[in-house]
């Protein structure tokens, strides 16, 4: 994950006031503070309290990188609940990565007592120090950390944040990556019911009613196909529902959840119209279902921007480009625009010969087909003013295809790069997000009868500086985890 230090967490240099002293209490053998109450005390200084003191190095020691480094491919780190701050952290950690313990592997300084390579890598036990940081909704720390960053109060790296990373990787490895392959399965439901529907609705007769279309098999099935397609997506439209109502419809508002709402009322659309046999053989039925199947093959990107951390998701990618060339975009559109209009005017007597230009609507078709795929000179040479016409091509070529589109395409080369840069946060932000969906939606009694789900602490484990292997018998110091 490459962090840019470059933007400040809050939005805007923090203050250089100390950390409060309440906040800083050591919380071994005290019940500890919660996230509530780092809020409570002092709202401004929370996430830089989370960026400098929300985790700490219990220690360290040495176990086969064999074992180790399949554990944290993904994530960087292991994540593990406890009821206590201070644990037996060796033990516990090899008892979970089901390692004997041997205490020649025990760390206790940092200076290097020389050796040789071996199979040996040196891990480091931490340990979040806010007390029930991963309980449910506002009383832990994702719930609050997700509103405000909705609210454009603080930045993206506050994802990145080692105490915020790690609650994020508990929560998705005990219980959010299950569900979100169950929610995964009944989107795969949804589309392979929709998309048996189209093919069999291309071949559908029209004209039948709905009592005669189910005394036939071939129109059960379109009608059964239909109905899985439309229980399938119901869940979907619950968590829809759940989550506006937590975070209120600003909050809401995103490309994704605009996407997901245009797919909910596209299939109740083609449900009504093709049960209630309404206008079912019109133009509108079949843009519903052109633009439904076009749309459920995107949402596929929201599942694999949280299960693929290494790829970038397409909508989110295409809409930091959008951002970075949408004034520059627009300028191009309206540019084309003007030279449309002076075509169409130049073509005015030619209309009957060229229906390239017999509209100002065909003009810039024309126009943007030129730009994209060339054109040839034979009918500008032939017009009834061929001389204004070529002059105002070559023009046209010049202006667009030779310094728009170039620029364009650096301004989209330096977007890209940068999204690519992002693209750990972004990966932990959606992970964050999906999991506060799910969390909202999420029954009481669910919640109730799996109290592993949300433990006082969370610990955490990694491999030491680089996830270099070190020498046999080097030792080291515990430190914070920054």
């Amino acid at each position: 994950m490459s962090d840019n230090h470059s933007e400040p967490l809050l939005g805007q240099e923090p203050s250089q006031e100390e950390v409060p002293e309440d906040l800083e209490r050591g919380l071994s053998g005290e019940p500890g503070h919660d996230f509530r109450h780092l809020i409570e005390v002092q709202p401004e200084a929370v996430i830089r309290y989370l960026e400098k003191h929300g985790v700490s190095q219990l220690g360290s020691f040495h176990v086969p990188d064999s074992v180790v480094f399949p554990l944290i491919r993904s994530t960087g780190m292991i994540t593990l609940g406890s009821e206590h701050h201070s644990i037996d952290f060796e033990a516990v950690w090899r008892e979970r990565m089901q390692v004997p313990e041997n205490h020649d592997h025990l760390v206790g300084s940092h200076e290097a007592q020389g050796g040789h390579w071996s199979g040996m890598v040196e891990v480091e036990a931490h340990v979040v120090n806010i007390r029930n940081a991963v309980a449910a909704d506002d009383e832990g720390l994702l719930k609050p950390l997700l509103k405000r960053w909705q609210d454009e109060a603080c930045s993206q790296m506050v994802f990145g944040l080692p105490a915020v990373r790690a609650v994020i990787n508990f929560k998705w490895d005990r219980w959010a990556r299950p569900l979100m392959i169950i929610e995964f399965g009944c989107y795969v439901l949804w589309l392979l019911a929709f998309q048996i529907f189209l093919l069999l609705f291309q071949e559908e007769d029209l004209s039948k009613n709905l009592l005669e279309l189910l005394e036939s098999p071939y129109g059960f099935a379109i009608l059964a196909s239909e109905a899985v397609a439309l229980l399938a997506m119901t869940p979907f439209v619950y968590l829809e529902i759940c989550t506006v109502v937590e975070f209120g419809p600003s909050r809401w508002l995103s490309t994704w959840n605009l996407i997901n709402m245009i797919t909910y009322i596209l299939q109740v659309a083609i449900d009504v119209m093709h049960v209630g046999r309404l206008y079912v053989g019109s133009e509108t039925l079949s843009l519903f279902i052109a633009a439904q199947c076009l749309l459920l093959w995107l949402r596929f990107q929201f599942f694999v921007r949280v299960f693929q951390p290494t790829k970038n998701a397409f909508v989110d990618t295409l809409q930091s480009i959008l951002d970075d060339v949408k004034w520059s975009l627009l300028f191009l559109v309206l540019t084309m625009w003007g030279f449309a209009g002076a075509f169409y005017i130049l073509f005015r007597e030619d209309q009957a010969e060229y229906e390239e230009f017999n509209t100002i609507w065909h003009s810039w078709l024309t126009l943007f087909s030129f730009m994209m795929t060339g054109f040839e000179f034979g009918m500008f040479y032939e017009c009834s003013n061929p001389e204004a016409a070529t002059l105002l091509m070559v023009l046209y070529m010049f202006v667009v295809a030779v310094i728009f589109l170039n620029l364009l395409i650096g301004i989209m080369a330096d977007s890209w790069k940068t999204a690519k840069e992002n693209e750990g946060l972004r990966f932990l932000t959606s992970k964050a997000g999906v999991i506060g969906e799910l969390e909202y939606t999420m029954p009481r009694w669910l919640k109730r009868r799996n109290p592993g789900w949300y433990p006082p602490y969370v610990h955490i484990l990694r491999v030491s500086f680089l996830g270099i292997a070190l020498p046999r018998g080097q030792t080291s110091q515990g430190s914070d985890c920054s």
